[in-house]
Order: structure tokens, then C-alpha cells, then sequence
């Protein structure tokens, strides 16, 4: 542990602590448990965050008397050359998959269209004594621990915000070999969280293991009949068909300027924000590529946790604080 900054007053502001096992769940723990203020305001790496934003979450938190509070991702690509001078073209194209219904469901912390009480929300803010009366982060959830997380919070009987106008930019991964991994260890996590809850909170969550048990069956059958790979091929057709002839988001760093620029020509359906800039070919097929991986790999490491991943504990890993200070207590005064 040391210090990164200091106060006007000589105190410490930031503190960099020791993750010894590098997980993210086991990282936020350490945070919580080294927390000293009344709230805790979760804030991840490859985001952009707005203004003020940990006040607001702290504001929603008070009005909308909710457990957890917080915005919505949205994704985008890094402002450094890329097709249209928006930034990595593959990383575009992920964005641009990423921010529309066949990437992310019925996700309302990516879609943001509107704010009201949700299943869970991008990172979130909470009071810290929240965790002692619901557990810490599950450090058997490699991923996926926000989710399980937000779980427990609801079946504990409270609440969980989502402020539609709370954006945090997120930079997504910038070849499909790494969003591959990354949705294949999203589906691993999922699985742990299903079973550990024995339910699924959407049907987004059910939609590509059942798709890629379909697809998986279609292929096996084509050694018998090759009809069967009509299947696969209609779902990938069916892919770039949307991605080729539908509107899409902007997944471009100028989100901002151009809703700016649209509300200076009082005309947001034919505003780029609205989705209708010209989208070259090239930039939509990696959308229609990247929605097949996600779907493809998520439901492969979905399936993978299923069959093969670690067995959720009976208790939930990461106790309490007011627990992991009993024992504290009692190492000392045996």
C-alpha cells in the first residue's frame, strides 16, 4: 500500500492497495474493506466517466432510496484514426454491436433508454454497510460478480437504480480474438451465478445456450444429411442482413458533439446520434461478426461453467464486513 496523492492538508486521497490473487472480485473486497467514507463508488478501468459522477450516484442513492445506484455503459471507440476517423475499426464495429439489441438483449444499462428500477446497472454506488447485510463480492465469481451480486441485494428485498442519463464510456476489446475470451469467460460466470441462484433473470440469458445447442446439433446432423447446415448458414446470413440494411448506433468517441449538433439542426431522426450516418460495409460486417461471437462464445463458456465449471459454495464467499471484523476481533483477543 502507498500513497498517490495527498490532500490539501497533508492527508492521504488515494491509496493503492495489494491485490495479491489479481482478481477482480478479491480487488474489490480489499477496496470496501479499506474504505473509511459512508459510500462506496464502483469505478472500472477502460471508462470514461462524466462530470460529478460519483456525487450523482451518491444523490440517486438518497433520492431514489436504492441499495445500489448507478448509469449505463456506453460503448466506444477510441478517438484514433479508424474508419471515419473514429478510432480502431474493429473496435468500432464491437461498439456498434455492443450498443444495439443483438448484443445486448434487453440490457437496460446498455441500451439506456430509460431510468427506473432494474436487475442491475453499469458498476453501481452503494452505502458500505450495505455489505453487512447482504456479503461482500463472491470471489468464486471470476465474472459476472455484479450480476450475483445485485442478486442478493434484490432478494434481500431492496432496490436497484438505473439513471438513463448517467453515461460512463466504455472502451471495448479491439480484435474479435479478444472479445472472444472475453464473452467466453462473461458465459463461465453466468453459468456460476445461475446455478448458485438456480434461475436466470432474462431471457437474453437463456436465448444463445439454446441457440448454440441448435447450431452445435445442426452441424453434427450435416455428416448425415448436409441439409442441416442450412441452419448455421441461415443464422450468419441472418446476421449480416441486420448489421447490412438496419440503423445502427454510433459506436464513434463524438457521441457528445453529435447530439449537440443534432439539437443545432432540430432534427435527431436524421441526426448520426440517431444511427442514420453513412456505416461502410466493411464496419458492418465486423458488427455482424462481432454479434456471432458473443453469442457463440458466451453460450460455449455458459455451457462450459455448466458441465465443468467450480460448484458455487453454500455460503456466499466474501463475508460480510462486520463478520471480517468479528474475526479480526477475535485473532486478537483469543
Amino acid at each position: 500500500m502507498r500513497d498517490a496523492s495527498t490532500g490539501a492538508g497533508g492527508g492521504s486521497r488515494v491509496r493503492m492497495l495489494d491485490n495479491p490473487k489479481g482478481r477482480v472480485s478479491d480487488g474489490l473486497n480489499i477496496g470496501i474493506r479499506a474504505a473509511q467514507g459512508a459510500y462506496i463508488v464502483r469505478a472500472d478501468a477502460h471508462c470514461i466517466y462524466p462530470p460529478n459522477y460519483a456525487r450523482r450516484c451518491v444523490e440517486l442513492l438518497e433520492k431514489m432510496g436504492a441499495a445500489n445506484a448507478g448509469g449505463v455503459q456506453v460503448p466506444t471507440a477510441e478517438p484514433s484514426g479508424g474508419e471515419s476517423g473514429r478510432g480502431p475499426v474493429v473496435q468500432e464495429g464491437v461498439a456498434v454491436a455492443l450498443r444495439h439489441p443483438l448484443g445486448a438483449g434487453d440490457a437496460r444499462w446498455r441500451l439506456g433508454r430509460r431510468s427506473g428500477f432494474v436487475d442491475t446497472v453499469y458498476l453501481g454506488a452503494f452505502r458500505r454497510d450495505l455489505f453487512d447485510a447482504v456479503g461482500l463480492y463472491d470471489t468464486r465469481a471470476v465474472t459476472n460478480q455484479d450480476a450475483e451480486l445485485n442478486l442478493r441485494i434484490l432478494s434481500d428485498g431492496k432496490k436497484v437504480y438505473l439513471d438513463h442519463t448517467l453515461e460512463v464510456k466504455y472502451y471495448p476489446r479491439k480484435s474479435l480474438r479478444k472479445l472472444a475470451f472475453q464473452y467466453f469467460r462473461y458465459g463461465k460466470g453466468r453459468a456460476y451465478t445461475a446455478l448458485k441462484h438456480r434461475k436466470l433473470t432474462s431471457w437474453r440469458q437463456a436465448a444463445p445456450p439454446l441457440l448454440f445447442l441448435g447450431l452445435a446439433v445442426s452441424v453434427i446432423a450435416a455428416f448425415w444429411n448436409p441439409l442441416f447446415l442450412l441452419a448455421p448458414a441461415a443464422y450468419g446470413i441472418s446476421l449480416a442482413a441486420v448489421a447490412v440494411f438496419s440503423r445502427l448506433p454510433n459506436g464513434g468517441d463524438h457521441r457528445e458533439k453529435e447530439k449537440t449538433n443534432a439539437a443545432s439542426h432540430h432534427d435527431l431522426e436524421e441526426s448520426p446520434a440517431a444511427g442514420n450516418r453513412p456505416v461502410g460495409l466493411r464496419l458492418r460486417l465486423l458488427v455482424a461478426a462481432s454479434w456471432a461471437v458473443m453469442h457463440i462464445c458466451w453460450a460455449a463458456g455458459f455451457w462450459e461453467g455448466v458441465l465443468w465449471g467450480k460448484r458455487p459454495a453454500k455460503n456466499v464467499e466474501g463475508a460480510s464486513i462486520g463478520h471480517e471484523n468479528r474475526k479480526q476481533a477475535v485473532k486478537k483477543n483469543p
